[in-house]
């Protein structure tokens, strides 16, 4: 009951908060790991929490949301991920998956709807296309062999690595439950952590919503960080140039990235080489001749479909043959 009153207060003061006018929400950004965000009403940032990057705490002080990154020396799924955590944090073999939880007819009525918004996982999708993967690797041989023509190409199998799942951590001995989305892209790995006492963690967690869908937990995927996502890239008899497009920090599929040799290549729009930057952003330009470049820019598209465009082209960019160059661009709404 007395959880049950708290929430009540904090709708009550945010409906008047809303009436009488409510200021700019303040906004988190970590450009160094993608991580961008706006703070809904009521809720305070902590910027140097005890651990992680940030902390949340909503008006009553029943939620605190902990936001941890850290860098992956190679990929990774997800579930492997998460289980390093559980032991760091000691929570080994006490996480139960949201998904699975949700679905048990066993579990109250009222826990499974008020978890239901926060089911955020891939595994079992990951898990059905890793099996026809599997399957397809035995039968386009064989295809072949029959005379039935040539092979398909088959998928990297790093694309069947699970990216995001959702483990709730709720034991009857400890005082507070926790809600934890563990999240793997661009070579880093985050946890968010929901945390409250036990006995107000279900009435209290739909405030929690807000927060949870302005981190955009899908799009998360490494930031400045990404470079190092376990790309190989083999010994380059030429020069390479690499990188990621992101718009506010957020990777950009799909955008068109234009390097050219000289001003007036620019000036007559024909670039000496074009690429297109993949589902995390990344772009790769190679057998590039060694030599000073004059100008590399991108065009792309927002999710909310907006175009967008390098806020500053980058200028006079030297390609050294068995060398890599790393260029992040930045875009923005075109004008």
């Amino acid at each position: 009951m007395r959880a049950s009153y708290k929430i009540v207060s904090w709708l009550t003061l945010s409906w008047i908060a809303v009436a009488f006018g409510q200021s700019e929400p303040e906004r988190y950004a970590n450009r160094e790991f993608g991580i961008y965000f706006d703070l809904p009403a009521g809720w305070k940032l902590d910027r140097k929490p005890t651990e992680g990057l940030v902390a949340l705490r909503d008006s009553l002080g029943l939620l605190e949301i902990v936001v941890t990154a850290r860098i992956m020396p190679k990929k990774k799924d997800v579930r492997d991920f998460a289980n390093e955590a559980e032991r760091g944090w000691g929570f080994a073999g006490k996480g139960v998956v949201v998904a699975t939880l949700v679905g048990d007819p066993g579990l109250a009525e009222t826990k499974r709807e008020v978890l239901k918004p926060f089911v955020y996982d891939d595994a079992e999708q990951v898990d059905k296309s890793w099996k026809e993967y599997e399957e397809a690797k035995v039968k386009r041989p064989a295809d072949v062999a029959g005379g039935r023509g040539e092979p398909g190409a088959i998928p990297d199998e790093q694309e069947f690595l699970a990216k995001i799942t959702t483990r709730l951590y709720d034991a009857e001995n400890a005082p507070v439950t926790r809600l934890v989305f563990y999240v793997v892209g661009g070579g880093v790995g985050y946890s968010v952590t929901v945390a409250a006492a036990r006995e107000d963690f279900y009435a209290a967690l739909p405030l929690a919503q807000d927060v949870v869908t302005a981190m955009k937990l899908d799009k998360l995927s490494g930031g400045r960080y990404a470079l190092s996502d376990a790309k190989t890239i083999g010994i380059a008899a030429k020069g390479i140039i690499m990188g990621k497009v992101l718009s506010n920090g957020r990777p950009v599929g799909g955008a068109a990235v234009n390097l050219y040799a000289d001003a007036v290549s620019y000036t007559k729009g024909v670039p000496s080489h074009r690429a297109r930057s993949n589902g995390y952003g990344e772009y790769t330009l190679a057998e590039l001749e060694a030599g000073r470049y004059y100008l590399l820019e991108v065009h792309g598209v927002s999710d909310e479909g907006e175009r967008l465009r390098s806020v500053q082209p980058i200028t006079n960019i030297d390609v050294v043959t068995g060398r890599i160059v790393f260029v992040n661009i930045e875009v923005s709404r075109a004008p």
